[in-house]
């Protein structure tokens, strides 16, 4: 867009009276072949969406010959395009890097500036409005990228918020989907559990909410602990969690249902310490797609529960 936009300003300024005439064939030359490559580039004819960021920085620099051409064509130090460089400006402050941009911006300045040498008439003050375009091109490309770093830093923020649950730190219900469908997409072995706090609601009407919601954080400390690094450990209730883990088969799976137990008996909310009920599934054996996986933990959780409850003595 931004080259079609440049020469609809050529063909603009070309038709205005006294605008320069010369080397008409060169100049529609240009033309068609700048709307070409806009056209392209729009309609992804011409596939940029697929090359690299290094790439479409040298694209960027090996195109800076068409530019010092068309300024020579379009009045050379008194060029009606000039006003227009500062489009590329913008380009590249916004959307490169400050590794690439940097060099680019230093080759755009020596373009904008490049009628000192193809023009041999008198430049007046294009050597001094060429050292106030590297100005203001420095300080475009200081503010963008000043901006657009607070900006990234910002949307990872909240993307980190979005996926956060607020009490304990750990993923929340948002994140667990997410983490389900990345593992499930992969095809490979995973490990899927499940862990509720016993007694959570006793806790909760003999000691209050405030050490209810002290368990639950206490519980998501000793538990992410008990974790490797890449699994994902998720509060996905009131005071449920789950855990994917990627790679993890059977004996894995008891080894980590067996670590959150035991992590769990650290936390004591006042009259012993806290255990879990904890479930596993593992990725394909006990289900292929997340409705089955689910099912599966849930029926054992409650299996185990109901199993617990019938040992109590009446």
């Amino acid at each position: 867009m931004l080259w079609l936009a440049g020469v609809g300003v050529a063909v603009v300024g070309r038709l205005l009276p006294e605008s320069p005439k010369a080397h008409p064939v060169l100049f529609w030359g240009l033309v068609a072949l700048t709307v070409v490559y806009g056209v392209g580039c729009l309609t992804r004819l011409i596939p940029w969406q697929r090359v690299s960021l290094a790439g479409h920085a040298v694209a960027v620099a090996l195109l800076q010959p068409l530019v010092i051409v068309a300024l020579w064509l379009t009045g050379g130090a008194e060029s009606y395009m000039a006003p227009v460089l500062v489009l590329p400006m913008l380009y590249v402050a916004y959307f490169f890097p400050l590794r690439y941009a940097l060099p680019l911006a230093v080759l755009e300045v020596a373009t904008y500036a490049s009628p000192l040498v193809t023009t041999a008439s008198k430049h007046q003050l294009m050597l001094g409005r060429s050292i106030g375009y590297a100005v203001a091109y420095a300080g475009v490309l200081a503010v963008i990228q000043f901006l657009k770093r607070r900006l990234v830093s910002a949307e990872r923020h909240q993307h980190r918020m979005a996926r956060v649950d607020p009490l304990t730190g750990l993923t929340n219900r948002r994140g667990f989907d997410e983490a389900l469908s990345d593992a499930l997409a992969t095809g490979e072995r995973f490990t899927l559990l499940l862990a509720d706090v016993d007694s959570f609601k006793q806790i909760n009407d003999r000691f209050g909410h405030t050490t209810g919601d002290r368990v639950l954080r206490e519980v998501a400390a000793h538990t992410s602990a008990a974790v490797r690094a890449g699994d994902c450990l998720a509060r996905i209730g009131g005071d449920e969690l789950a855990l994917v883990a990627p790679g993890a088969g059977s004996d894995a799976a008891r080894r980590l249902a067996e670590a959150l137990r035991t992590a769990a008996t650290h936390v004591d909310p006042g009259d012993g310490p806290v255990s879990l009920t904890v479930s596993y599934a593992v990725y394909p054996e006990d289900g292929t797609d997340r409705f089955t996986l689910m099912r599966s933990l849930d029926r054992e959780l409650h299996l185990q529960k109901d199993a617990r409850h019938n040992l109590r003595p009446t």
